[in-house]
């Protein structure tokens, strides 16, 4: 997709159909789970959500068959929502739940992930989040505090948001920020005040402190050493955790409020874009609503796309953008509008083309994807793959020998690079294979070690048949599988 550009309908209709490591951020703002109805006002009047969840209305049996069958760990936290908590939570989890799987499947090794929620859902969403992006790709639970109106008196007053933060991989790219130091705990080292500016460039007085005297107290012990921002001698410590320091949006005469009733501020999801990306990087938020990550991306020199149900968001998004973005701008022309009417329908039904995922060996039960997973299934999965490029619809071939079998059930499944020589237990290392071809190759020989002894032998069936194992040739057939309409 373009950049600038706002899809209307329900999301998942276009992640499934965005390319495999196309984004490097997705920051977004879903519904909470709140159990009720919210009614836009003003700018925003019509533009209503329900964010309460039926079993029997919004869930679909073929997505639930769909993570059955190939996100355990999924299930059983929907499974578990549902026991513990109610069946409207349960169904919330299983509408995020495949939408999640999409937007990991979008993000490039170096993409981030943030999801905004509050206490109603962060526990369940969490353990969802853990089991699509792996528990050790947790960065941080970011909890956002503000002040508001006093609400119940019966427990302590709940004034804060949860940001769930999470990298594809390891090599997620991350700018580091910096804060004001703690005046409290280093007024032992201030030696005098200055004239700063904040964002806004409006004067404050900033205290100036003695780094180096500050560095010595910690060497040898007076102050705790995790208040001590060595790598920034002469600067401010990286931000924390908790963020105190971003206000709410307030009642109406907020200049920045739009009447969207859920409505966050620029200045949230602009620390989070500037945090985990950079100048010309494409930002997506599944969820746009009232186009804040939007509007922020666009304000920070990124690419960005927006996706909502809402008719009423693209008109929101085109105000804001003239109104913080860049008044002198025709926005209209600029911004590229995308609807479910503009997609040409896919040929098979939409849980074809869900993720399958690359799971670790704790989340597939009985180990391999061919013992964890119902064999037709798999065979079905991988003879799709095969066939991207052919003119067939299916590729049963055994891809050892070229041998077609007569049975769809007749071949195995094995792995392209055994797991003695390395090869990693997921559904890009494996392969169709009939049983002669799966012993001879047992677990010393690579597939194209197997087809070059075939091959030697006279023995090769039909080479037309063989396609290509190589990993980056295998994504490109993945891709195939749920190409962009």
């Amino acid at each position: 997709m373009l950049n600038r550009t706002f899809c209307e309908g329900d999301n998942l209709e276009f992640l499934l159909r965005m390319p495999d490591e196309s984004v490097d951020l997705i920051a977004t703002d879903p519904p909470f789970n709140k159990n009720k109805e919210f009614q836009g006002i003003g700018k925003a009047e019509g533009a209503n959500f329900k964010d309460y969840w039926s079993w029997e209305d919004d869930v679909h049996k073929p997505y639930l068959d769909h993570l059955r069958k190939h996100w355990p760990a999924l299930t059983e936290v929907i499974e578990a929502a549902y026991a513990a908590h109610s069946p409207g939570m349960a169904a919330f989890l299983a509408f995020m739940a495949v939408r999640l799987i999409e937007m990991h499947r979008i993000l490039k090794p170096t993409g981030s992930f943030y999801l905004h929620c509050d206490p109603t859902a962060n526990a369940y969403l969490r353990l969802m989040l853990d089991s699509v992006f792996g528990r050790e790709q947790h960065r941080n639970e970011v909890v956002w505090c503000y002040k508001g109106m006093p609400s119940k008196a019966s427990r302590f007053q709940q004034k804060h948001d949860s940001i769930l933060f999470y990298g594809k991989t390891d090599a997620a790219h991350f700018n580091v920020l910096t804060t004001e130091p703690d005046p409290g705990s280093l007024k032992t080292f201030e030696t005098g005040r200055r004239v700063g500016y904040n964002a806004n460039h409006k004067k404050k007085m900033v205290t100036v402190f003695d780094w180096d005297k500050y560095e010595q107290a910690v060497a040898a012990g007076k102050i705790p050493a995790d208040l001590a921002p060595t790598e920034f001698k002469g600067g401010a410590p990286p931000m924390r955790d908790w963020w105190d320091d971003i206000k709410i949006l307030g009642g109406p005469k907020n200049k920045e409020r739009y009447g969207w009733p859920t409505q966050k501020p620029l200045a949230l999801y602009r620390r989070i874009i500037e945090a985990s990306s950079n100048k010309g990087d494409l930002v997506l938020d599944p969820f746009a609503g009232c186009a804040t990550t939007c509007v922020a991306a666009e304000q920070l020199e990124r690419q960005w796309i927006g996706i909502d149900l809402s008719p009423k968001a693209r008109g929101i998004t085109l105000d804001r953008l003239t109104k913080e973005a860049g008044a002198g701008t025709f926005w209209p022309n600029e911004v590229h509008t995308v609807t479910a009417q503009d997609l040409l329908p896919l040929p098979e039904a939409i849980e074809h083309y869900l993720s399958i995922p690359a799971l670790p060996e704790r989340q597939q039960r009985g180990g391999a994807p061919k013992q964890g997973y119902k064999a037709e299934d798999v065979r079905r999965y991988l003879a799709a793959r095969e066939a991207v490029g052919t003119s067939q619809i299916i590729n049963l071939a055994c891809q050892g020998c070229g041998y077609m079998p007569p049975f769809d059930d007749y071949q195995e499944v094995d792995h392209i690079v055994p797991r003695e020589q390395g090869g990693k237990n997921v559904w890009d290392n494996l392969c169709l294979l009939c049983g002669p071809c799966n012993r001879r190759k047992a677990h010393k020989l690579t597939t194209d070690e197997l087809r070059a002894e075939i091959k030697a032998a006279g023995r090769l069936l039909d080479e037309s048949k063989l396609v290509d194992m190589d990993a980056k040739s295998i994504a490109k057939r993945d891709r195939a599988l749920r190409p962009l309409q």
